[in-house]
């Protein structure tokens, strides 16, 4: 593939691909898109679009980053209001709970998809390009929301609560507390994803009610 990092013209020739796939996104929805209309869009040849990147999959992971902009928003407000372990942890679940469901399909992907144990690669490629979109986050979260994957990221923030009073959280059951929240996560993902018109504020207090029945005592 193509190292845009040194050549300026072929930074903005990526930029335009990404930003012509999200306005396909957009438009028309992350199962809509296609290597041809991103080609049209951008004003370049299908073949060229490959010299960038190695598939279409490839192509959307990182264009899908934008939909994260009010997700990390939150976390950024978050990060300055400097709360315990324990609140840190059920606020970052409902953020992002109200962005996934909203996105369910390209969070879906993004999060349990083909390139879904590489999401650090993708996110740092993404905000060295789009460098405007970066929030400003605390050590904590960051290492979280940039995790190398999906179970890793819910780790971070759930290995904190280990011994907590208000917790059930053990270092004996917090690998099996967390595989059920990914798991649980991604089968609601999967259904909105499925069946759009599901009611995201029901889908979220589903979600919540799991994770506080599973973490507190």
């Amino acid at each position: 593939m193509i190292d845009y990092k040194n050549d300026e013209a072929k930074r903005q020739n990526v930029i335009q691909f990404v930003r012509a796939t999200q306005e396909i996104m957009e438009k028309e929805g992350i199962k809509k898109v296609s290597i041809r209309k991103i080609a049209a869009v951008s004003g370049f040849h299908n073949s060229t679009i490959y010299l960038y990147f190695k598939d279409l999959d490839e192509l959307i992971m990182l264009s899908s980053i934008r939909h994260f902009q009010k997700y990390s928003s939150d976390l950024e407000k978050l990060s300055n209001r400097h709360v315990d372990a324990y609140e840190n942890f059920f606020a970052i679940w409902e953020y992002f709970a109200d962005s996934a469901f909203q996105y369910s399909c390209v969070f879906y992907n993004f999060f349990f998809g083909k390139y879904s144990d590489d999401l650090t690669v993708f996110l740092n490629r993404y905000y060295d390009l789009f460098p405007e979109e970066k929030s400003a986050l605390s050590e904590e979260i960051e290492a979280m929301y940039l995790g190398r994957n999906y179970q890793e990221r819910c780790m971070k923030i759930l290995a904190p609560l280990i011994g907590d009073p208000r917790t059930r959280v053990t270092k004996e059951n917090a690998e099996i507390v967390n595989d059920i929240s990914v798991c649980f996560c991604m089968d609601l993902l999967n259904k909105k994803c499925a069946n759009p018109k599901m009611d995201n504020e029901v889908l979220k207090k589903h979600m919540m009610d799991m994770l506080r029945f599973i973490i507190e005592k």
